[in-house]
């Protein structure tokens, strides 16, 4: 089985044939937790299992026909709504149910207990599905793959060399100051938008906004600073026309990317499909992003050789994660560009997204985070938590 990432507790698996699984009756699901706590978790796992392994066949499914499954998702706008159909299916079907949407077959898991032993059969070289649209751009345009798209050893190679930078404490120690500035600059923004468009009294006053612009430019800022290691202003009152591009960019691939995963991306190109046209051509624009961020980090490298220190920083300044791979150089160019690209892509949607559902569903945390006591420790280790979790969940 091959995994990628779910929603509500759950994980998405393409299959891979042949495998066996245990099978447990259904249960009512609450807020992604089975009705009636650890007394009811029991016994879902235990009705309706006589002990064998069963078979791929016999895991509950949603329909064989992934086509009439693609057109009802359209027609009652699932995508939008994937977890309710999710909580619906698995209250229906039990926490292990199958489903075919256009070309994509996945198995989704629901509980944990599962999840884990799922995790832990996977050996050294997990494997994932592979998001076909991202992979179909960079074989037409002759780009190399990065750790998302790759598996067996390629893949532990190249997450060997990025676990250094991105997942070791000396590496999070290093870019935390770099994540405590961009949170302290997005809460200043806020405290002044509040001050300058909300009602009530000086000192006092409230706003009612959608968060999600902002929380989106806060995760691409944030994620962008550390990666590059440079700010791309995207706080400013009048961004930068390249700062825009890449906005709409970033936002467009992310957007166009899950309706593309249950398309054929070759088909669609060959007809010349706006969707797919969309989608290449952000990716195109965040390539080229990325192409000149390393020219400008080698630029500063070339001009930083002689006051280099041993920690690997260049006159004591951290260079960001693009700084220290070039540094270091146990990757290729291609390889080091393919990896950084496909980090902030996934980074800024986990950042955003999680951020959006903590301020959602725990607002005294919103108050916490305007604390200048209590701004570095919530937004910079909810940063790295949801970087951890980017990284973990595309890790196999």
């Amino acid at each position: 089985m091959r995994r990628v990432q779910g929603t509500s507790g759950s994980r998405f698996l393409g299959i891979l044939p042949q495998k066996g699984f245990c099978m447990t009756a259904a249960g009512t699901v609450v807020n992604a937790n089975l009705e009636g706590g650890k007394g009811a978790l029991k016994a879902v796992r235990k009705g309706g299992v006589d002990g064998r392994v069963k078979g791929f066949e016999e895991i509950p499914h949603t329909g064989r026909n992934g086509w009439i499954n693609l057109l009802r998702f359209w027609r009652e706008n699932r995508f939008q709504q994937l977890h309710k159909h999710m909580e619906r299916t698995f209250n229906a079907l039990g926490p292990i149910y199958r489903e075919k949407v256009g070309t994509l077959s996945s198995v989704n898991i629901l509980l944990p207990s599962d999840i884990s032993e799922l995790f832990h059969s996977e050996g050294l070289h997990p494997r994932r599905m592979t998001l076909q649209p991202w992979a179909t751009h960079r074989e037409i345009r002759n780009h190399s793959k990065g750790v998302f798209l790759k598996n067996g050893e390629e893949w532990r190679s190249d997450r060997l060399q990025l676990n250094k930078e991105v997942m070791l404490s000396t590496a999070v120690r290093s870019f935390l100051p770099l994540l405590d500035e961009v949170a302290k600059d997005f809460c200043g923004m806020l405290q002044a938008r509040v001050e300058r468009e909300g009602r009530g009294e000086e000192g006092k006053r409230s706003l009612t906004i959608d968060p999600s612009p902002d929380l989106f430019r806060f995760a691409l800022e944030a994620s962008c600073h550390v990666i590059y290691g440079e700010r791309i202003g995207l706080f400013s009152s009048s961004p930068s026309l390249e700062s825009q591009k890449f906005i709409w960019a970033v936002e467009r691939m992310l957007t166009t990317t899950p309706p593309l995963l249950y398309l054929p991306p070759r088909l669609l190109l060959r007809i010349g499909a706006s969707l797919w046209t969309q989608h290449a051509t952000a990716w195109d624009h965040i390539f080229t992003h990325a192409e000149a961020r390393i020219q400008r980090a080698y630029q500063r490298l070339s001009s930083s050789q002689s006051c280099r220190t041993v920690t690997g920083t260049a006159g004591g300044q951290y260079t960001g994660v693009l700084g220290q791979l070039m540094e270091k150089g146990q990757l290729s160019l291609d390889l080091i560009k393919a990896n950084i690209t496909e980090l902030m892509a996934g980074g800024v949607d986990t950042v955003c997204v999680l951020i959006h559902v903590i301020i959602i569903h725990g607002p005294s945390l919103c108050h916490v985070s305007f604390d200048p006591f209590c701004r570095q420790p919530f937004l910079c280790n909810l940063l790295c938590l949801s970087w951890d979790a980017t990284w973990r969940c595309r890790r196999g």
